[in-house]
């Protein structure tokens, strides 16, 4: 029984390793390249209450050079100085506007209503939709231009910003996000299919055409959803629009959160319509415990069961695959490597944490974020 349970956990922690290997090798940052005749870029930015970092972001945005662009930045209901802040700033570039977005609509989530009226403002071809939180080095527009220019059948990109992570739980439980996407997304699906299963992108920055955005409908066409990192790029790809995930950790970096509390709302507030499913969740219970924290677990069982030969061997390399794979991606994407260290156990909150909000969503309890209620 325990060399089946050994080698049951083996494949748990081979299909990770094997999947995120190829996965490493496809998912590749954009390209520095010159380019001439780059389109005009919209940089719209939903921001609501983000006083303490709208500033640092929106200088790195005016930062960038090599295309031309102008920024929206939309006031969704602050109540605090964000607005203030943009129109300071407005005042010395003429590239910056700050608009004010309608009363939230009934059924409309604030940042798709937002983004839907920014999309309505935006004066240019292309447009990159850009959390309050993200900034850019220079170089971010021109390439992502760039990338459009280079590839006319690419109509929505994306990537995750490189994830700066201060706290424990921001460093336990962030770097995550690459674990589950490149443990488990089949990437030849995203690069090589225009399959909607495969769509993916990262809601903190998504780069559109505007033609084929309203083709889609847009954000309103998402309007009550939460994961917009899966629903837009889905839509692209259900009207025939080709869309791709790309490596941005070299052009642009967030901070999410900052305290504990804050890491838990944020991973549980869109777990219904990603992990956090009737379906989805005992699959993904079984695929990060067995083969993220199990392999560990299973390495010492077998050591003390006094297991030899094969048996303890397989249930070493199970052991080592999880260590290997995160490792190497906190070298990759500049990850905490005290969270690296602790892996395993962090694994074991995400689940504990998708759990904890499948029972909230299912009895009907809400997450609030930035003073609205959601999910």
């Amino acid at each position: 029984m325990l060399e089946l349970i050994v080698q049951v956990v083996f494949v748990l922690a081979l299909i990770p390793a094997v999947l995120g290997s190829i996965n490493l090798l496809l998912y590749r940052p954009i390209k520095k390249q010159a380019e001439a005749d780059l389109p005009k870029l919209s940089v719209l930015i939903p921001a609501r209450n983000e006083e303490a970092r709208i500033t640092p972001v929106l200088q790195s945005v005016l930062a960038c050079t090599g295309v031309e662009f102008e920024v929206i930045v939309a006031d969704d209901s602050s109540t605090d100085r964000t607005a203030q802040i943009v129109k300071d700033m407005a005042k010395s570039d003429p590239r910056l506007k700050l608009a004010t977005t309608r009363a939230l609509p009934e059924g409309w989530l604030g940042k798709n209503n937002a983004c839907h009226f920014l999309s309505t403002e935006a004066g240019n071809p292309y447009a990159v939709f850009l959390d309050a939180d993200v900034t850019l080095e220079p170089d971010a527009l021109f390439r992502i231009a760039s990338e459009f220019t280079r590839r006319p059948q690419l109509k929505l990109l994306s990537g995750f910003p490189r994830q700066i992570t201060g706290s424990f739980w921001e460093k336990t439980l962030i770097p995550l996000i690459h674990t589950v996407l490149l443990g488990y997304l089949p990437f030849p699906g995203v690069k090589f299919t225009n399959s909607a299963m495969f769509a993916t992108a990262c809601g903190q920055l998504i780069a559109v055409q505007m033609d084929a955005y309203r083709d889609v409908g847009g954000h309103e066409r998402i309007r009550d959803c939460i994961h917009d990192g899966v629903m837009l790029p889905r839509h692209f790809r259900a009207g025939g629009h080709r869309t791709d995930l790309m490596d941005i950790t070299d052009i642009s970096a967030t901070r999410m959160y900052e305290t504990g509390p804050e890491v838990f709302s944020g991973l549980m507030k869109n777990a219904h319509e990603g992990m956090a499913t009737p379906v989805g969740l005992p699959v993904w219970t079984t695929l990060l415990l067995g083969g993220h924290v199990l392999p560990p677990v299973m390495a010492v069982i077998a050591w003390l069961a006094g297991a030899t030969g094969d048996t303890m061997r397989l249930a070493i390399i199970a052991a080592a695959l999880p260590w290997v794979m995160r490792f190497l991606m906190t070298g990759i994407f500049r990850q905490s490597w005290f969270g690296a260290v602790i892996h395993p156990f962090g694994v074991a909150v995400l689940v504990g944490l998708q759990w904890v909000a499948f029972f909230r969503w299912r009895s009907g309890k809400k997450v609030s974020w930035r003073g609205r209620e959601i999910g």
